[in-house]
């Protein structure tokens, strides 16, 4: 385990998304990277519960977004296709995403981590038949997601469940719907 001491820190945020270099390295090998700090909780406003970026009240306004290339259909056939939805937050006036049910390559999520597009990430739902059996696999997948894409500043929030017929299954502990929850903390 590394600490790394950051003097006069820049937070990432929609209007700068700061992003660290970094490089890590030892006689034999070395690594390049990024990081971006910022922090994300739920604040008491004069209207109720609202989301606190950096400690600061802030609107998420955004749209939903299936990743669908029609050249590619659910893999972009190129960086720039790849780019191209995070890219057009900016020109409907917005500062979010949900991936709606899909998670992508780990390059769509720096071009958000770079462009400060906030992400709300779904976790891909099961429809139909969902049984005690498949409660397993949504377990081990969603453990996979979080563990796959922890690190990226632009995800804000992980939606466990979408639709009803996905987590009425989950009514048994440790696989109840609040320990589903428990796996995106």
């Amino acid at each position: 385990e590394v600490s790394i001491f950051v003097a006069r820190a820049t937070a990432w945020s929609p209007s700068e998304p700061y992003l660290y270099d970094l490089k890590v390295s030892t006689p034999t090998d070395a690594v390049t990277s990024y990081f971006g700090l910022r922090t994300f909780a739920l604040g008491d406003g004069p209207k109720g519960r609202r989301p606190l970026l950096n400690g600061n009240f802030t609107f998420l306004a955004g749209f939903l977004d299936q990743s669908w290339w029609p050249d590619g259909q659910y893999t972009a056939p190129t960086d720039e296709a790849l780019a191209f939805d995070v890219e057009a937050v900016a020109t409907f006036g917005l500062n979010m995403i949900r991936l709606h049910q899909k998670v992508n390559p780990e390059r769509w999520y720096w071009h958000a981590d770079r462009l400060g597009v906030v992400v709300f990430q779904d976790m891909v739902q099961k429809y139909g038949r969902a049984s005690k059996a498949t409660v397993p696999l949504f377990v081990s997948d969603a453990a996979a997601m979080v563990h796959g894409r922890r690190n990226h500043p632009s995800i804000l929030q992980w939606t466990a469940f979408n639709e009803g017929d996905c987590w009425e299954v989950f009514d048994t502990p440790p696989h109840d719907v609040a320990g589903g929850g428990a796996l995106f903390k």
